[in-house]
């Protein structure tokens, strides 16, 4: 007993006798950067593991600030290409710790139309009369991030505001950079009636995705966002992290007169209103309601005798609206209008003065021999097509289907690269739109360059996605692969930052694969056909087969998403003939209003 009770006075003491000599509580100086009179600090975005394996004389990690820092007169020039980028939240942090800011992107003036002048004098005008948020909806490729921009500078202004948070969607290598350039563009353009306006603003542009560091470890945003732009609203549809995240960032649990001000941004805002939770506190404000009321925003509109129901954990159609278009599309434009018949406009829907992107349906016949390839089972199939032996083998259900989709995919390489040799020759550059990569992108890209035709490669997790899209934009690739729907530029005649442009050669695009969401096929047929320059597109498809399918679910959801905005959806009439798709060719709320 007397060996068991020392032998456990030693374990309580030993530890405690450790702390009191070695922890050491840090200092002001340890947590952030001691900056000496004439010296500046800069944060930098190191690569993991440092440089050549280890962290550069003169720089020190600094947990408090999750990043590296170097404190001196001037920032040595192999540490120049890691400093803080303009509008960054480092770059923020950065400015705090000197008490100046440093210097902005700079890039070739940008001007609005007059279009764009009227879309952003109708946000103004719903600030002014006290309304929280505005969602802007027109089509795809109309130029909303310029809108945005100045829209968020005139009300930050007028708010005497500083702090303007702007979200985005991936890939963050490409949106980041564009935000930015559109920002340094609209530069010194006259967007205020009075001597308040100035461009003492300060921007931070984060993807979704990082919005993690903006919270602090109680769950409260480190900052006070005083307007913000939420690009992609669609991407907050659903509960998730990034969504709580967002909703704390801007207050939407807060009352209405103390919240910031909220401009949301997406063509697609959702397959049915259920998924338009982004919206809540502004719906709740104009039913004269606390925002609480409407947190729960698919319970909120089926309590109101929207068609909805939960199933697991998500809204969804009711049982008897998943088999009527018509009724979709009848409930989407009630709720809809709710904002859009508003006084002022709470939604804006300005359609493409170039029209809808002209889109048909090309149906594969898959000869005898594709069709025994299509039914073998998944081993065999990955053996006969040289595929890498992944995982299980043996799949039901939905994993099933999805190996149906990649059989078909593959089966049908050599036909989409056969068409897109046909465009190229017809003087097109093409666009290849799919979603998976092995079995889709890889084979598409893998079979053009092995004819000699060069492509760019947007798609896995290439590091070097915008200099493959630059490749595109000048021609160095007459064909883009494809994977990422949103926030990319692929238009001809598109201006660079250095104010030289895309080529002016016309696009065209296919789709490889159709996508099951109507939001992600409207999105990706966005990524060439705007700011007035057409790109037909069609969906191309093994008949009779899963991918046949796929192309309804894909239609359906493309007429739903037309009607969420009150966009033209007559360009899918004939295709929904050819699926049988009974659908309302409705009347739009602009036309209808003269």
């Amino acid at each position: 007993m007397a060996t068991r009770s020392s032998r456990s006075t030693t374990k309580k003491r030993k530890p405690s006798a450790k702390r009191t000599k070695s922890a050491k509580k840090p200092s002001a100086a340890q947590t952030v950067p001691t900056i000496p009179p004439g010296q500046r600090v800069w944060l930098l975005e190191l690569p993991w593991g440092g440089l050549g394996g280890g962290t550069p004389a003169g720089v020190t990690y600094y947990k408090s600030l999750t990043a590296h820092a170097y404190v001196g007169t001037a920032l040595p020039s192999p540490l120049e290409p890691y400093a803080s980028k303009p509008y960054s939240y480092l770059r923020w942090l950065e400015d705090e710790l000197n008490g100046s800011e440093g210097p902005g992107a700079t890039a070739a003036p940008m001007t609005l139309r007059p279009e764009q002048h009227a879309d952003v004098d109708a946000i103004v005008a719903a600030e002014q009369r006290e309304f929280r948020q505005v969602h802007l909806a027109n089509d795809v490729g109309t130029g909303k991030t310029l809108v945005a921009v100045a829209a968020a500078k005139a009300i930050a202004n007028m708010r005497g505001a500083r702090t303007i948070l702007v979200t985005v969607d991936r890939p963050a290598r490409i949106t980041i950079p564009s935000w930015r350039r559109t920002i340094a563009a609209l530069g010194d353009e006259d967007l205020c009636d009075d001597d308040r306006c100035d461009d003492d603003l300060r921007w931070i542009i984060m993807s979704s995705d990082s919005l993690g560091k903006l919270m602090a470890r109680n769950g409260r945003p480190r900052l006070k966002v005083d307007v913000a732009v939420i690009d992609e609203a669609h991407q907050f549809r659903h509960a998730s992290k990034r969504t709580s995240y967002m909703r704390r960032l801007i207050r939407m649990d807060s009352p209405h007169d103390t919240a910031p001000f909220v401009l949301t941004i997406t063509a697609t805002p959702g397959h049915h209103p259920g998924e338009w939770g982004y919206l809540s506190s502004l719906y709740a404000q104009v039913h004269g309601d606390p925002p609480a009321a409407w947190s729960d925003f698919g319970r909120a509109l089926a309590e109101r005798g929207v068609p909805l129901e939960t199933s697991y954990g998500k809204w969804t159609w009711t049982a008897e609206a998943k088999e009527s278009l018509p009724m979709q599309q009848a409930a989407i434009s009630d709720v809809r209008d709710i904002l859009l018949r508003h006084d002022p406009p709470l939604m804006l829907t300005r359609s493409a003065p170039w029209g809808p992107p002209p889109f048909d349906v090309d149906l594969v016949e898959l000869t005898p021999d594709q069709w025994r390839a299509y039914e073998l089972e998944w081993g065999d199939f990955q053996r006969e097509m040289q595929l890498a032996r992944t995982g299980n083998n043996i799949a039901r259900g939905l994993a099933a289907l999805v190996r149906l989709r990649q059989k078909a995919s593959m089966i049908r390489v050599e036909h989409t690269v056969a068409a897109a040799k046909v465009e190229l020759e017809r003087g097109y550059q093409v666009l290849i739109a799919t979603e998976m990569v092995s079995t889709a992108a890889h084979p598409v890209a893998e079979l053009l360059e092995a004819d000699g035709i060069p492509v760019a490669r947007i798609y896995g997790a290439n590091p070097q996605a915008e200099s493959e899209r630059i490749r595109f934009q000048r021609g160095e690739a007459p064909v883009v692969v494809f994977n990422t729907p949103t926030a990319i530029n692929l238009q001809a005649r598109e201006q660079f930052a250095d104010g030289t442009f895309a080529t002016d050669t016309p696009r065209r695009g296919f789709f490889h694969q159709a996508r099951y969401s109507g939001l992600l096929a409207e999105q990706t047929m966005g990524r060439a056909h705007r700011n007035h320059q057409v790109c037909a597109w069609s969906l191309l498809a093994a008949a009779g087969t899963i991918e046949e399918r796929a192309g309804t679910v894909m239609l359906s959801r493309l007429i739903a998403s037309a009607t969420s905005t009150d966009a033209d959806s007559s360009t899918f009439a004939e295709v929904a003939r050819v699926f049988g798709i009974d659908w309302i060719p409705a009347v739009r709320v602009a036309d209808e209003l003269g």
